[in-house]
């Protein structure tokens, strides 16, 4: 496995789309890549002056995307190593890039609060989009690529309209405060959960708002859709949660197996179990989507869960908690394959790779 000699932190990460190499985004300002069959350092891209907060490949793996405290976004070629285009424009630290589905555009935004349209063959800054007022943290572009969605401090939700390169619609926030947001796989819809309980549907082409309802007396922490968008899971402060028909907004089942507030919910990648966990629990519950009912609850942390993780395949949840472990699980009879320990301090967050044989 790949390791840093020295005093370095990593701030980014990403697989290549076939999995063959990941690349890792230092806090000094350098990308290391690595053959995933051997952990080899096969690459090093030098050039950034500052952190990298953000790396993405695009669609073919063939380039890479990266931006930085230094205010720039870099594009690279991932076979020769060399910097394509160096993008200048913003006036701030860059928090967050991602490719377009097409690999032809990229966008960047951050803390100078504008997001930033570029053209992969050529490097030139095609739009810059403005009317958020503090820092962007999260930028993503719709399933078919024709829009960007940005997030920002100011608790807006701004569309980016990728084939006009002009301002789509801006949503001024129905809520007091917004906890979550998802984008739905067909692109149809955007979910978000508010610190009230209401989750709010806006259709993704009219901007409007569909459907509002109350779906906790708390809270809603986390929202996520199932991979077929007919369902919308969502766990919140008030111990509980629940699965809801997307479109009827009916619930379907209440989970209630939790002692305390539900920190994150997430759909296996075949849409039959749903797993979660709590603020301060050791333990990570899986639910059967059918009968609505725990199938398992995942004992072995001695500390809190932080993170867990969906193999894509759906064989295997990894989990990550404050007692320094990831500990692999079958996850359909819960029992515990192994522990993998290394890390000397808490884990937060689990990827795994696209063939399902590797967890970062």
């Amino acid at each position: 496995m790949p390791y840093l000699k020295e005093n370095t932190l990593v701030y980014s990460c990403a697989y290549s789309p076939d999995g063959r190499s990941l690349a890792a985004g230092l806090s000094v300002g350098r990308i290391s890549i690595y053959d995933t069959s051997m952990w080899a350092m096969t690459y090093t891209f030098q050039g950034h002056r500052g952190c990298i907060n953000s790396i993405a490949y695009s669609p073919t793996g063939h380039q890479l995307l990266s931006g930085s405290f230094d205010c720039t976004v870099r594009l690279w070629d991932c076979k020769s190593g060399f910097c394509i285009f160096v993008l200048k424009g913003h006036t701030d630290a860059v928090w967050t890039v991602a490719f377009s589905p097409s690999g032809k555009q990229v966008a960047s935004a951050g803390d100078d609060k504008t997001v930033r349209l570029w053209d992969v063959q050529t490097g030139a800054n095609l739009s810059i989009l403005t009317g958020h007022t503090e820092r962007i943290r999260s930028i993503s572009y719709s399933p078919d690529g024709y829009a960007v969605v940005s997030v920002g401090y100011d608790r807006m939700i701004r569309f980016f309209d990728t084939q006009t390169r002009q301002p789509g619609e801006e949503w001024e926030s129905q809520i007091d405060f917004t906890r979550s947001v998802a984008y739905s796989p067909r692109g149809l819809d955007i979910a978000i959960g508010s610190a009230d309980g209401e989750v709010l549907l806006y259709n993704t082409t009219t901007g409007k708002l569909t459907r509002k309802w109350e779906a906790h007396r708390n809270a809603v922490v986390c929202v996520t859709f199932s991979p077929n968008s007919q369902w919308l899971a969502t766990c919140s402060n008030d111990n509980t949660v629940r699965v809801w028909n997307a479109v009827t907004r009916s619930v379907l089942s209440v989970f209630t197996g939790h002692s305390i507030s539900v920190r994150q919910v997430a759909f296996s990648p075949d849409g039959l179990q749903l797993a979660s966990f709590g603020t301060d629990n050791k333990v990570v519950t899986m639910w059967d989507i059918g009968t609505g009912q725990a199938d398992l609850v995942l004992h072995g942390h001695t500390e809190e869960v932080n993170a867990f993780a969906f193999s894509a395949d759906s064989r295997w949840i990894a989990t990550g908690s404050d007692d320094w472990t990831v500990q692999l699980w079958d996850a359909r009879s819960g029992i515990l394959d192994r522990v993998l320990i290394g890390h000397t301090s808490s884990i937060t967050c689990l990827v795994f790779s696209l063939d399902s044989h590797r967890i970062l």
